[in-house]
């Protein structure tokens, strides 16, 4: 043990430091103008295999809204965030993959506080090594993203994240232009998917596009008529980013035989996964947050950010940064968590703190 870790264990300093948080402590729309408050509170300290990190940036996402507003817990401070780029300042014991002053990159667990704060605890294994060229701003609207679209691809759709690895094969994405679409286009056209997706407005056409979609349906329209004039009638695999039950008819009558689904949007009534059977059709779930919320095979989420790091350090993928604000205070938190609940945000809104 070297003289500062002795020096430590006598007086434990930092254990009083205060941070600055923005969260809330009642279920409130975001046009109240208490929906978020500031405060002091004590600067968390880093258990067995966490880290302590100054957060950089963080980015605000649609899980953000649904727990505001379905949140019991009346009157109690609770700090939202599940998306931040930081640097380490001090390691929990046992953690053997990260150092102090390394800067890293994570979406966090609901279970724990979130990253809109000055600083934030969170287990190791759910950590990436930032990427080095980006800035902080662009590295921030990436991990809950760009882990949920990995899990899509690798564990749902059964592909390993290798150049071309899959050509001939194709996907559809309802929903290309929101966050999770946006790396999900990129990710499949990285291993050499054509992708078809849906998109509408002017400018998400232009944004999917970008990205590298080979084809655009216009969701207004019928799909499945649309499908047949790109003379791809069936697809491989199907990614469902919105309104699961309002697809499903879509989905049924698109899939291949031994096709896979997979879908991140809760149902609102029960599906009918009966015309799967006779087809050898998957279905699947996708919830980054299970891996965290259970404990179950977290370095998953960990592996899977220091990949997207070199794909994105390797300008194989592009940042889905399309707006940022600038500083840690109420109003910027409550400006960018109302751009997404606009429900109209063509990629990321992310909140810049150290300006």
């Amino acid at each position: 043990m070297n003289l500062l870790d002795k020096i430590k264990n006598i007086w434990p300093f930092g254990q009083n430091h205060k941070m600055r948080a923005i969260g809330f402590e009642h279920s409130l729309t975001i046009d109240t103008p208490n929906v978020f408050i500031e405060k002091e509170i004590l600067r968390p300290q880093p258990s067995k295999n966490e880290l302590l990190v100054k957060v950089l940036a963080s980015s605000v996402n649609p899980v953000d809204t649904k727990m505001r507003a379905n949140y019991a817990n009346d009157g109690e401070f609770r700090i939202l965030g599940f998306d931040a780029v930081g640097v380490v300042i001090e390691v929990g014991q046992n953690v053997s993959r990260f150092s102090v002053g390394d800067k890293v990159y994570y979406a966090g667990s609901q279970l724990e506080a979130g990253s809109d704060a000055e600083f934030q605890v969170v287990h190791e294994e759910l950590v990436g090594h930032a990427p080095s060229l980006l800035k902080n701003e662009e590295i921030a609207a990436m991990p809950l993203t760009s882990i949920t679209a990995y899990e899509i691809l690798n564990e749902a759709l059964g592909y390993e994240l290798k150049e071309n690895s899959a050509v001939g094969h194709t996907i559809l994405i309802l929903n290309g232009a929101g966050g999770v679409g946006s790396v999900l286009i990129q990710l499949a056209k990285y291993v050499g998917m054509t992708v078809i997706t849906t998109a509408s407005r002017t400018e998400s056409v232009t944004w999917v596009k970008s990205l590298g979609a080979d084809f655009i349906l216009d969701y207004h329209q019928d799909l499945g008529e649309q499908l047949r004039k790109i003379q791809h009638p069936k697809v491989d695999n199907i990614a469902i980013l919105q309104d699961t039950n309002y697809y499903w008819s879509l989905v049924l009558a698109a899939i291949k035989p031994f096709g896979r689904i997979a879908s991140i949007v809760e149902t609102t009534k029960p599906i009918d996964m009966g015309p799967l059977k006779n087809i050898g059709a998957q279905f699947n779930w996708v919830f980054m947050f299970a891996k965290g919320n259970y404990g179950v095979n977290m370095q998953i989420q960990g592996n899977a950010l220091d990949q997207v790091a070199f794909l994105l350090d390797n300008n194989k993928i592009k940042t889905t940064l399309t707006k940022t604000y600038y500083g840690l205070t109420v109003d910027n938190i409550r400006a960018a968590t109302k751009d997404v609940e606009t429900n109209r945000m063509i990629g990321k809104v992310v909140v810049k703190y150290d300006e």
